[in-house]
This record gives structure tokens, C-alpha cells and sequence, in this order.
């Protein structure tokens, strides 16, 4: 695991590690004059295909509340990765998960709207 970290963070400027953690927890959609405040609304107004795959186990990024912003995005499947490895799941670092978020990919790709 440190190994992992350090590769992933210990390169980075810490000023953008902060400013990404900050995004994180303060980012909101619907935060503007467009929305003013309504966050379903906002979720309701994308148009994109959407594949929404959180790390099932993932504690930073919950799947809970993924699977509640999907069902809010028209055009969203919800599809978690069933992996241990958290917020790491989609970060290319097994071939499992690997598999499964290309599939989900290639499905996604595959549907007309």
C-alpha cells in the first residue's frame, strides 16, 4: 500500500493533491444561478450516457451515493466495480476490475440514444 501511495501522491505538487481533496468534498453541481441549489435538478439535466462505476468498497466516493446520483442522470446505468481495493478500484491496478469497467465501457458505447 505504501508503495501505491507514494507513487501515486508523492510526485504530485501538494498544492494540487489539496486542491483535488478540496474539490471533492466542496464540489456541488448545482451550486450556481442555473440551479440555484437544486441538486437533482442539476443531476436531471445531463444529457450524457453515463456509466456510473464506483469501487464498491470505496469509502471516499460511497456507492450509495453514486447509485442515488444515477438514478437521477437520464441517461445513467449504475454499475458498481465489486472490488477490495476502495477508491483504488478503477485505477487500472488489477485485471479484474480492469475487465469489468472495459465491458461496462464497450456497453455503454454500444447504446443509441
Amino acid at each position: 500500500m505504501a508503495g501505491v501511495w507514494e507513487n501515486s501522491f508523492m510526485s504530485m505538487d501538494p498544492h494540487n493533491v489539496l486542491a483535488m481533496l478540496w474539490t471533492g468534498q466542496h464540489a456541488d453541481i448545482s451550486r450556481n444561478p442555473a440551479y440555484d441549489g437544486d441538486f437533482e435538478k442539476a443531476l436531471g439535466s445531463i444529457k450524457a450516457l453515463a456509466c456510473i462505476m464506483p469501487g464498491s468498497t470505496d469509502l471516499f466516493c460511497t456507492a450509495d451515493d453514486n447509485e442515488y446520483e444515477a438514478k437521477r442522470i437520464p441517461n445513467a446505468v449504475y454499475s458498481p466495480i465489486e472490488s477490495i481495493w476502495g477508491h483504488f478500484a478503477g485505477r487500472g491496478l488489477n485485471r479484474t476490475d480492469n475487465a469489468f469497467i472495459d465491458n461496462s465501457l464497450k456497453r455503454l458505447l454500444a447504446q443509441r440514444v
